[in-house]
């Protein structure tokens, strides 16, 4: 029978009749057929960017981790040799290239704000991946892959989230090492804003996809975690940041990288003094959790400050995801500084009122509805 009449069968995108549904049956099993994720993925590409007409919409290419995230709501988080029993440990989407490609997507889930997103990551062959390849596609990404994991399916991470939010995360290592993007992704011109944004894990392995993409007329953005060791340093963090368009980071490394001891109120005059002396430099981002964020434009001008709201905390994963994939949603949609800053700070407190990472993605109308008669301020 014809390869048409099997995708139709196995994909469920046609109705087969009895018979030719039994012959397929007998088939998959006499040869063990498994569907490849991975080829599968590859063939959607295309198909995805024509159908959802996103040719004229800002172009964000995410590169990093994706994984399934096991979450454990417990009482209080185990010592050595405890057993606990968790309220319960539900399955969800994670990562966090993955949570910031479905942030940026879901601004523009109502037409405004509108994104291409796409999210270059390893795939496995497995059910996980699969699973996780339908659930980026109905929030509205298209995950490609780059690279097979060594055990060829989908990292897994666990996740402790305690009554207060607080959580702590065990995950598998994920490594894109020594990939060149650019064999992956179409650089030829195109009359939209683009923009490559890079893990902290991925950045020191980049380099030559990095500047091919910067030659070819792209932004290049980067979240600072998982940075390396050599980049954990003032000299190599101050690079990065002279590099990237965009280059945001937590308050907590930053107080370890530059050894700065202070509040969160005089933390923004430390780093604005240490900024003041580069010569030529991207934006840069800083961001406080419950403290909001704080950004200094590339330009020197006054720093400004996003306020999160004031929300109730069920689980703080992906906070800092979530920001930086509104931000860029915002800022490359053609937004200033000030307003990206704060619609992101916003959806990053929406963020940590549900559970799981992705729990709770905001659209454009959300973070309206968020933040009426909150007026923005300018850091002193």
């Amino acid at each position: 029978m014809s390869v048409g009449t099997v995708s139709n069968y196995l994909n469920g995108t046609a109705n087969v009749r009895p018979e030719t549904k039994s012959r397929i049956d007998q088939a998959v099993q006499d040869l063990a057929y498994r569907r490849s994720t991975f080829a599968r993925a590859l063939s959607l590409g295309g198909v995805l960017r024509v159908s959802e007409h996103r040719s004229t919409m800002p172009r964000l290419v995410v590169v990093g981790y994706i994984s399934v995230d096991y979450m454990c709501r417990v009482d209080v988080l185990p010592h050595r040799d405890d057993r606990v029993t968790a309220q319960r440990i539900e399955k969800a989407l994670g990562g966090p290239a993955a949570n910031l490609a479905v942030a940026a997507a879901g601004i523009g889930s109502n037409g405004t704000f509108g994104m291409d997103v796409e999210l270059a990551t390893a795939l496995g062959d497995d059910p996980d991946s699969d699973w996780a390849l339908g659930e980026l596609a109905r929030k509205g990404v298209h995950a490609f892959p780059i690279r097979r994991p060594v055990n060829n399916r989908l990292s897994r991470c666990i996740v402790f989230i305690e009554p207060n939010g607080s959580r702590t995360i065990v995950n598998e290592p994920f490594e894109l090492s020594d990939v060149d993007l650019a064999d992956h992704v179409r650089l030829a011109p195109e009359e939209r804003p683009r923009c490559l944004h890079i893990e902290g894990y991925h950045y020191e392995r980049m380099h030559e996809s990095i500047e091919r993409f910067r030659q070819a007329g792209w932004k290049i953005t980067l979240h600072s975690a998982g940075l390396p060791a050599s980049a954990r340093t003032p000299e190599g963090f101050m690079d990065i940041v002279a590099r990237c368009d965009v280059t945001f980071a937590g308050h907590a490394l930053i107080r370890e990288i530059f050894d700065f001891r202070m509040s969160d109120e005089e933390l923004p005059h430390a780093v604005a003094d240490r900024l003041s002396k580069m010569k030529a430099r991207g934006h840069f981002v800083l961001t406080l959790g419950p403290s909001g964020a704080v950004v200094f434009p590339a330009e020197g001008s006054a720093p400004v400050r996003a306020a999160a709201l004031p929300v109730r905390v069920i689980d703080a994963t992906g906070a800092g995801d979530s920001f930086a994939g509104v931000f860029l949603a915002y800022w490359l949609n053609g937004a200033s500084l000030e307003a990206a800053a704060r619609f992101a700070a916003a959806a990053g407190s929406l963020t940590t009122t549900a559970e799981g990472a992705q729990g709770a993605v905001a659209s454009h109308e959300d973070l309206l509805a968020s933040l009426a008669d909150r007026p923005l301020r300018r850091a002193s």
